[in-house]
């Protein structure tokens, strides 16, 4: 459970400094006065915000899980996890990572 914690705090604290970015961003243009427009759209507030919900959906699940594993202990039911939860974070992280190459991406072609 510690490491799924440990994990959901830092993809939250990740999603939380991509967002903080966006606003520095928005702050540093404004001050110089900067010629090119700041686009509105999916940018790194979505992304930020997506990162913040999956890691707090990794630390809800993680407790749940904890639970069903502290209980089939106690039923001396121990045998190999499910791992439906292991993938689909791996795959909505993989998501979220794929969207933010193809921003940055077009940030580096504009």
């Amino acid at each position: 459970m510690l490491a799924w914690i440990r994990t959901g705090i830092a993809i939250m604290a990740f999603g939380f400094a991509i967002e903080r970015f966006a606003v520095f961003l928005r702050q540093v243009a404004a001050v110089t006065h900067a010629t090119a427009p700041i686009r509105p759209g999916l940018g790194s507030t979505w992304i930020g915000a997506a990162l913040v919900g999956l890691g707090t959906a990794a630390n809800a699940l993680a407790t749940v899980r904890y639970g069903a594993v502290r209980r089939a202990i106690e039923r001396g039911e121990v045998g190999a996890p499910r791992a439906a939860l292991v993938y689909s974070l791996g795959v909505t992280a993989t998501i979220v990572g794929l969207a933010m190459s193809v921003l940055l991406g077009r940030a580096l072609v504009d």
